[in-house]
Formats: C-alpha cells, structure tokens, sequence
C-alpha cells in the first residue's frame, strides 16, 4: 500500500461521517468500516462530515454536493469576468465534457470565457453523470460528436474535457476513429492511468466507472494499449496538490503536452472550474 493510502486510510478511521441534520442513517452507513470511512473520505475530498440527507451512494447525492459546496466560488467567476486575450478570427466549436458525478454547471465560468474569446462551445453531461461504463460512454461520445459536427458544418472540433471525460475522449481518438473528428484534445485534472485509492473505493460505491478507473481495469487497459495518434495534439493539465487525483503523476500523458500546476500553493480539483488564471492555461493549449 502506498504512503498516500496508508495516510488516507488512518486519517478516515478516526475522521467518522455524519448528516448535518441529524440523520442517522448516513452513520449507519458508514460505521467504522475502512472502506466505507475512505470512500466517503474521498469522495469529499477531506474529512467526512456535515454530509446532507440522501443516499450517498448515488452520483446525483455527490453532484449537488460539489455545486453547493463551490457555488460561491462558481457564481463569482461567472460575475467577473476580466478582459481576455484576442478572440479567434475565425470562431470554432469546442465540446466541454464533464467528469465523473460533475453536473454541466461547473463548466459555466469556462464557456462564458470561452465564448468571449470567440469560441462556439457545447458542454455534454454523460449520461448518469458519467458513472457508469467508460466503454459505453466513449460510444456515446461518438455519437454526440457525430450530431455536433452534422449540427455545425464542421469536420473537427476541439475537445475540452475534464477528469473523467478526458479518458473517454482519449479511447475515442485512439481506438474508435475519434481522431478524423477532433482537431485538439485538452484535458484537465484527468487521471489517466488510473487511482490507486479506487481499489478501496469502487466495491464499495458500486459505480461502474470507479471499476473503470482502477489501475488493472479492462478500460484503462485498453487506452493504455494504443498511443496517441499523432494528428491529434493533446495537453493534460493536472495540480500536484489535486484532493481526489492522487498521485498527481497518474495524470501525465507519453507524447502529450503535460502542463502541472504546482509549485505555487494549493491548488484544488475545483479551482480548475473557476480560477481565471487556470483557465487561460487551457485557452492557450485551445489556440495553439
């Protein structure tokens, strides 16, 4: 077991979880086992505590979860935006992919921005918030990008995914044809080969994606057995201080631009949605 589980591990059995308003059945639910304690541990990306009601185990329970907790910071972003740098002569179509239980809300900072720097972007949210099977997914992202491109005229487009999308995308472009169709690849906080923490975790939340994600998985497997293809450049930008995508290194890519975000304080999975700062890190991946 690595030095990060072993700490995850004794942190959560001592952390316990409960309901903010005073239900018990998320006690009951999490007891002192150490799988429940480091699956709720690190699906909070902390200690597990002051949970709402509701069935955690449920990727819609986490997704109001995230919103509530950063729509501060979301709704600020969103209300300031700053100048931006020149917008694109000719406008495109970028598609915004959502991560695993992340709702197409997180992603509204991105596309104002985006659209003010002379971008024509689309967000998808998976179906069941991208947690069920990443085979069935990257088919379903083949789809949508066969309507977008009938849609808008254009051969390519640009992809912009986050976390989970992002390994979607890259079995699309590397296995299933997906690269006549995407012009530029850009992920961010990705965790492209996998997490080691989710060997713990998936048994017990039960979503297929988590099964997906584990090191050893018939899906990383399969990305992982084809290379990038070459006409496609792709850019993964990860934080080394990521509260979920531990280690960090899991997020770079072999022949893709690897651009981390450290060295310069914390920097949260979150940030990534809203940090206008971050953001310009992913325009220009965008544009170049």
């Amino acid at each position: 077991m690595s030095r990060f589980l072993l700490a995850t591990c004794a942190i959560l059995m001592v952390a316990g979880c409960s309901a903010a308003n005073g239900d018990t059945s998320a006690d009951e639910d999490y007891s002192n086992t150490s799988e429940a304690l480091t699956s709720c541990g690190w699906l909070t990306g902390g200690k597990c505590t002051n949970l709402p009601a509701g069935d955690w185990r449920k990727p819609d329970f986490w997704a109001d979860f995230y919103l509530a907790k950063y729509g501060e910071q979301l709704q600020a972003a969103k209300d300031n935006i700053e100048p931006g740098p020149p917008p694109l002569e000719q406008p495109r179509t970028v598609l915004l992919i959502t991560g695993v239980t992340i709702k197409a809300e997180f992603f509204e900072p991105i596309v104002a921005r985006l659209k003010r720097d002379g971008f024509k972007p689309v967000v998808w949210e998976p179906p069941a918030l991208l947690s069920g099977s990443l085979f069935e997914a990257a088919q379903d992202l083949s789809d949508v990008i066969d309507q977008l491109r009938a849609e808008t005229g254009e051969d390519k487009i640009d992809v912009l995914a986050e976390c989970t999308g992002g390994l979607i995308t890259r079995h699309y472009i590397q296995s299933m044809g997906g690269d006549q169709y995407v012009s530029r690849l850009v992920t961010f906080v990705s965790p492209e080969a996998g997490l080691p923490i989710l060997y713990w975790v998936a048994p017990f939340v039960g979503w297929e994606a988590l099964y997906d994600l584990t090191p050893g998985s018939d899906f990383l497997d399969a990305v992982h057995s084809v290379p990038l293809p070459s006409n496609v450049p792709m850019t993964s930008i990860y934080t080394c201080t990521d509260e979920y995508i531990q280690p960090y290194q899991t997020s770079i890519v072999e022949g893709a631009t690897n651009i981390g975000l450290c060295g310069h304080g914390f920097v949260g999975h979150y940030q990534t949605f809203y940090d206008p700062q971050i953001y310009l890190v992913m325009h220009d991946a965008l544009v170049k």
